[in-house]
This record gives structure tokens, C-alpha cells and sequence, in this order.
């Protein structure tokens, strides 16, 4: 893959390993324990009441920690655009169908099929013509696409609702993609937690207001500590702390090795599925996660 896609974050790595990277596995280990944590919060709420009332929080935290650390919330008028449609399409196109896909499928299968985010970026970036792929690159990609068709089938009589969840989730993946690509405009004059805060507290709006008639549906009195304590990990780590940490290891380490742990996810997120819910690790999961990290690996060789 071209430098300019790899630098959609611009930055000068530092090659010695250290804090940082410590940083970056602590992000992918809580990212990958933040799906069986909130697929176990759906079976007390419903997937958009919880969206919603994560996200009644999530803005205020993510706004206050960026004017803490930078003293200004400022975007340009001419750039409210890109942030309108990231936030529109990177977070409530991304929350909607990742949650629901998450709900309908199993969390191991979320965390290999919303790994192949880095996939649809090159994929993406090829088509409009911004980087070209050389045959690795390609090869990379078709690869991934195998481990998605494999996690996708496994030869056995699925639901269509299983079915139904891993395409949303894939969907999801590539909403993110379309964050990762359309951000580069607000990149190259913000900091990526700004443009995190701004667009995240955009995509909110629509979030909080999908979820409201399940709101009325809670016995908030009824819920147990676990529905809480899944909420506030998911706000409070899986969100502020998490992008933190992971923004400053793209900053401090630079984006090529950043994605190397990016690459983790897949497995990190079937391990975690499997000690936080049960879900069993089967081949079907190994060989998936195999072929989509293998994937992943050769498309930014290429």
C-alpha cells in the first residue's frame, strides 16, 4: 500500500519499543473484551436504548478531555461538511449497524468480520484512484475475503438472522473505512481526538433519538449491576480511554506499526468472546482469523 494511505495520520514513528506500545496492546485488549462485555448488556437492554444512552454520555466525556488537553473545540466553516458526513456515516452508520449486527451475531464473529475495516479502506481508496495496490496488496485483500467467507459459512443450516448480523457488521466495517478515509481534510489541520470528539458528538444526535422509544421500555429500577458496569466500561475504556491511548501510539510509533496491532483484534476479540460469554473457539474461528489477519498483514505490504 502507497505512504499516503498508510499516512492518513502523518506521522514520525519512533522504532524503539516502549510506554507507547504498551498503550496500543492495552486499546486492542479492551477493544476486543468491549464486545462480549456489551453483547452482554443486550439481554437486560435493547441494542439502540443502549446506543442511546451511551451516547448521552460519550460526547460530553470525549468534548471535555479534548478542551482539557488542546484549550479549543474550533472547526473551520468550510470543513463542517466532512465533519457532518464522518459523523453521519463514521459513527451513527458505524454504532447502528455494528450494534445490531453484534446483537444478531456471535461476538467472536463480530470482532474477525469488523477487523477487516483496514480491507475496506484500501479496497475503497483503489476504486476512487487515491493509492494503488501492487499484487500483494490485491492477493492481501482477497485473502481477507476468504477468512470473511469463511466466517460467514460454515457449511452448516445458519439463521438468517446470524446471517443477517455478520453482513451488518461487515457494513459497519466499511462505514468505518469511510471515517478513516473521509477524515483527511480535518487531519491535516486537527489533532484526531478533536476530529474523534466532533464527529463522534455529530454522529450522537441521531443515535440518542433511535433509541428513545426503547428507553420508555426499561425498568431502569430492575437493571442489575452488570448492565451498568458493561455501559460505563463501554464509555468510559472502550471509547475516551481507548482512543486515547491508541491516537497517541499512532502519533508516537506511526501508522505501519500501529496496524500491526491493529492485526491482533481478530484473535484477541475470539479469546475474549470465549472467556467473557463461552462462545466456543471452533476451526471455523481459527482458520478464519488466520486467512483475515494473513490478509490484513500482505495489504499493507502492498
Amino acid at each position: 500500500m502507497h505512504t499516503s494511505l498508510k499516512g492518513i495520520l502523518l506521522t514520525t514513528p519512533n522504532q524503539r519499543l516502549g510506554w507507547n506500545d504498551v498503550g496500543l496492546l492495552a486499546t486492542i485488549l479492551i477493544w476486543a473484551a468491549n464486545m462480549p462485555i456489551v453483547k452482554n448488556a443486550f439481554t437486560e437492554i435493547a441494542p439502540t436504548a443502549f446506543n442511546s444512552v451511551r451516547f448521552l454520555f460519550t460526547p460530553v466525556l470525549m468534548l471535555t478531555i479534548v478542551f482539557i488537553r488542546e484549550r479549543s473545540l474550533r472547526i473551520e466553516r468550510s470543513l463542517w461538511r466532512d465533519a457532518l458526513l464522518l459523523g453521519l456515516i463514521g459513527n451513527t452508520g458505524y454504532q447502528i449497524f455494528f450494534i445490531e449486527g453484534l446483537n444478531l451475531t456471535s461476538a467472536a464473529s463480530a470482532s474477525l468480520l469488523v477487523a477487516t475495516t483496514p480491507i475496506w479502506v484500501a479496497l475503497i481508496s483503489q476504486l476512487r484512484g487515491w493509492d494503488r495496490l501492487s499484487h500483494i496488496g490485491w492477493g492481501g485483500i482477497a485473502l481477507s475475503f476468504v477468512g470473511v467467507f469463511i466466517v460467514l459459512f460454515d457449511g452448516k443450516t445458519m439463521s438468517s438472522d446470524v446471517l443477517r448480523g455478520d453482513i451488518y457488521v461487515l457494513i459497519a466495517a466499511a462505514c468505518w473505512a469511510y471515517y478513516t478515509i473521509g477524515a483527511r481534510a480535518l487531519l491535516a489541520q486537527y489533532s484526531a481526538l478533536r476530529v474523534t470528539a466532533i464527529t463522534l458528538s455529530i454522529g450522537s444526535i441521531p443515535l440518542i433519538f433511535v433509541g428513545l422509544p426503547q428507553l420508555g421500555q426499561i425498568v431502569w429500577s430492575s437493571l442489575t449491576w452488570v448492565s451498568w458496569a458493561s455501559m460505563a466500561y463501554s464509555v468510559i475504556f472502550s471509547i475516551a480511554i481507548a482512543y486515547i491511548l491508541w491516537y497517541n501510539g499512532v502519533v508516537k510509533v506511526g501508522p505501519t506499526r500501529t496496524g500491526i496491532y491493529a492485526s491482533l483484534l481478530p484473535a484477541c476479540g475470539v479469546i475474549s468472546a470465549y472467556l467473557i460469554l463461552g462462545d466456543p473457539i471452533t476451526l471455523r474461528d481459527i482458520v478464519g482469523t488466520t486467512a483475515i489477519v494473513s490478509g490484513l498483514l500482505l495489504t499493507r505490504r502492498g
